[in-house]
This record gives C-alpha cells, sequence and structure tokens, in this order.
C-alpha cells in the first residue's frame, strides 16, 4: 500500500510539474519577427537591410517598453509607391512603429504605422514627392523553433504633390516567410498585392515585394 501511494504521489506531482512547465520553442517560436506580429524586448536593436520591389532598404528598430518598437528605414526607390507603370528613381525615409498587442504563444497580433516622406524624378513628369502615411495589421504563426509566418493586410496611404499629385489609397495583403539561422540572425521574404485608389485617375494595381536579412542585437 505505502508503494501504490508513493506511486501515486510521484504521477501527481509530474503531472502537476508537466502542467507548470514553459512552453518550448517548438510551441511558441522566437520572440520577435520581421514579417509578423511579434516586436523585440525593450531595450534591444533590431536591423534589416532588404532588396525589392519597389525599393532597397535599410530600418533601424529599438525595443521601447514590452509589446512596442519604433525606429527608422531609408531607402532608394525605383516605383512609384508599387505601381507597375510608374518609375520614378528616388529617395525614401519612414518612422517606423510597431505594436503588438496579442500574443498567445502560437498566434500573435499587432499594428503597424510608418509615416514618411518620398521625393524622386521621373522622365515625362519631372520632380515628384509626397508624404506616406501606411497603417498595416499582423498575423504571425510560429510554425516551429526556426519558421515563422506572417499575414499582412495593409493600407499604405500616400498623397503626392504637384499638378500631377493627388491622394491614394492602397488596399493590399500578402505575406511573408523567416528562417532563424540562430535566435539572433534571420532571413525573410515577404509580398503583398493589391488595388491602389486614385483621386482623379483610373485604379492601378500595386505590388511590393523584397527579401532580406535581420539582425538584432
Amino acid at each position: 500500500m505505502k508503494r501504490r501511494a508513493l506511486l501515486a504521489t510521484c504521477l501527481l506531482a509530474c503531472a502537476a510539474f508537466a502542467e507548470d512547465a514553459p512552453p518550448t520553442l517548438e510551441e511558441t517560436g522566437q520572440t520577435w519577427s520581421v514579417v509578423g506580429a511579434r516586436t523585440i524586448a525593450p531595450g534591444a536593436n533590431l536591423v534589416t537591410g532588404e532588396l525589392g520591389y519597389p525599393a532597397i532598404s535599410a530600418s533601424y528598430v529599438r525595443g521601447v517598453v514590452p509589446g512596442l518598437n519604433l525606429g527608422a528605414r531609408v531607402g532608394f526607390i525605383y516605383g512609384l509607391e508599387g505601381l507597375l507603370t510608374d518609375t520614378v528613381p528616388g529617395l525614401k525615409a519612414q518612422a517606423l512603429l510597431k505594436f503588438r498587442f496579442y500574443d498567445s504563444g502560437r498566434l500573435s497580433l499587432g499594428v503597424t504605422f510608418e509615416p514618411g516622406f518620398f521625393v524622386g524624378d521621373s522622365y515625362l513628369q519631372g520632380t515628384r514627392g509626397g508624404i506616406n502615411l501606411p497603417v498595416g495589421f499582423r498575423l504571425g504563426i510560429a510554425a516551429s523553433s526556426a519558421l515563422a509566418i506572417g499575414i499582412q493586410v495593409e493600407l499604405p496611404m500616400w498623397f503626392e504633390f504637384g499638378a500631377f499629385g493627388g491622394f491614394n489609397l492602397p488596399i493590399l495583403s500578402g505575406g511573408g516567410v523567416e528562417y532563424f539561422l540562430t535566435s539572433s540572425f534571420a532571413v525573410y521574404a515577404k509580398a503583398r498585392i493589391g488595388p491602389t485608389i486614385r483621386t482623379g485617375r483610373p485604379t492601378q494595381v500595386a505590388f511590393d515585394a523584397g527579401a532580406g536579412v535581420a539582425y538584432r542585437f
């Protein structure tokens, strides 16, 4: 009887330990993401380099408080806000804000706001410039300890100055995938596509895609 009681006690203790054990990386994935909703921890830093269309860019982000990251991005553009018919070489700069408001371990949700400006030069219209007010929504999925998936819906609104300018409302959807070579270094790829509703002009298709590397320190 004593042996049975002792065995039952051990089994109950093991069950309680299993219930209280923290989830593993296989269950929750890495703690930060570029394509998904997760943010880096307060005091941490993240740098990325990305090559794609319509820009080549680099960014820096810092963790401010839990769930909130702030930073900046600069890039060389060669397509006007993803419009396939407009080739406009120039420069673009943006502030970056990312807020994660939900994280269950496997799934996470967040929003982004990336205001900025662009200036470029086109063959037919000369110098062109404007401001950006992009708002985005992110769903992050931890597929494993090394693989994460991001689903993105974005409204990268922009206003162009000048006689040919006006307000533009892209409605883009897509996603991305990232692979963590280590807990601090990842490679990623993403793509989004959708219509751009333009004032005074026909609706056009916009496309945004890129691949890059990210390093957290």
